[in-house]
């Protein structure tokens, strides 16, 4: 077996919600290795159909599998079709070509063999996590370049390019037009989950829907309510012209006494994030005060007053659920002790 008889050395298998440290991983990994980790095969996903690429990836192209586990790992439609792949795979040729993470305690594929080692990233480092998977590329003939400084110079030039492109991309039309079909369906989703929350045997229901022109609506059951907010550009701009223009949050208070004053429990505010196909509301992050040279990698708002990174990027839908079932987590708590 030679380094030429794959398409990659590496395809990652994961959820979305692993995103963030499968980009960590990846950067620690010898640049000379080809990784197949779907966010950064956008175009190949898009040209091609996305089910074939998938399973052809995990079952016939790769050297190594690295799956990133949770218990929710097979049961989206991308996982699934890997997870089929990658079985399939390993019902003919064994378990050599598999390296597990689990991403929560001992959350590892039923059908993984106990017996059979995986990485516990809660007791590794991801520069150690990288290292083994490098090892596991060895094992099954792959061959890992020694880096010059030139390498690892343009492999930096690389990744700045591929960054400066994803936020170039922002103030695209389709990204705009992405961005407000999404406000759209956040605001269908909210006002679906009041509809069939209202239906309620608890007491204290308070509501107020979203419509084309009503930025906020909220739902309440009991001393518990949950506010969402559309926050779009000042009016003066006229035009809406990056998808940073997009701004959504969502606020959790507890409700008190008669004049229902409110405390704050639980807020985040996100903004819209365009990339194809990890599209989704991502949260503003930044580790420290940017310099000159490292805002050329951030996003930005429209007068480049604020940079920044986005991480999480979450699905409208998903993330409209998770703060609702949030909401009932808290207002239900008192019945289900008694169930």
């Amino acid at each position: 077996m030679n380094s030429s008889d794959k398409k990659y050395d590496i395809a990652i298998s994961l959820c979305k919600q692993d995103v963030d440290f499968a980009k960590k991983l990846v950067s620690q990994l010898n640049p000379s290795l080809s990784v197949f980790f779907y966010e950064n095969n956008q175009e190949e996903l898009i040209n091609k159909m996305g089910p074939e690429v998938f399973a052809r990836t995990f079952k016939e192209q790769s050297r190594i599998v690295v799956i990133l586990s949770r218990n929710e790992w097979s049961k989206t439609v991308y996982t699934e079709i890997e997870a089929n792949a990658i079985i399939e795979k390993f019902s003919k040729d064994g378990y050599g070509f598999l390296f597990v993470i689990p991403m929560e305690p001992n959350q590892i594929p039923a059908w993984y063999p106990s017996i059979r080692i995986y990485a516990d990233p809660r007791r590794f480092t991801i520069e150690d996590l990288a290292k083994f998977i490098e090892f596991k590329v060895s094992e099954e003939g792959g061959n890992i370049k020694q880096l010059t400084v030139e390498d690892r110079y343009q492999n930096l030039l690389d990744k700045i390019d591929a960054k400066k492109y994803v936020i170039e991309l922002q103030q695209n039309e389709e990204a705009i037009a992405q961005a407000n079909n999404e406000i759209k369906i956040l605001k269908d989703c909210f006002n679906q989950k009041i509809k069939f929350l209202q239906q309620s045997i608890f007491d204290g229901i308070s509501m107020f829907l979203f419509s084309e022109h009503v930025s906020t609506a909220h739902f309440g059951i009991g001393h518990y309510l949950l506010e969402c907010k559309v926050i779009l550009p000042d009016r003066m701009y006229h035009r809406i012209v990056t998808t940073q223009d997009f701004c959504i949050s969502f606020e959790l208070y507890k409700i008190f006494g008669k004049d229902e004053s409110r405390k704050l429990i639980e807020q985040e505010q996100r903004l819209f994030y365009y990339n194809p196909p990890l599209n989704g509301w991502a949260s503003p992050f930044l580790h420290e005060q940017a310099t000159k040279k490292e805002i050329i990698v951030l996003f930005r708002n429209r007068d480049n007053s604020q940079f920044y990174d986005l991480i999480n990027p979450a699905n409208t839908v998903e993330l409209v659920d998770m703060w609702f079932q949030k909401l009932l987590n808290l207002s239900t708590q008192n019945i289900e002790k008694y169930l």
